[in-house]
């Protein structure tokens, strides 16, 4: 990735957290309940996601016997 694809790369991410930033203190000051509810669910979602990838690349990983030396 070339240092200015890197930067507008950069933008989009700082952008787009600056604009879930906004909606859920909006959300808060609503006193909406999703406003909590879904970046929750999100990260238990996401933690739930690395745990399952952990557990397949332990599943699928070939394990060599120990040579006999």
């Amino acid at each position: 990735m070339g240092a200015e694809r890197s930067r507008s790369a950069g933008m989009i991410i700082c952008a787009a957290s600056a604009l879930a930033g906004l909606f859920f203190t909006v959300g808060i000051l609503r006193r909406s309940y999703m406003a909590l509810a879904l970046p929750v669910l999100a990260g238990t979602l996401g933690v739930l996601y690395i745990a399952f990838w952990i557990g397949r690349a332990l599943l699928t990983t070939p394990i060599e016997p120990p040579s006999d030396d």
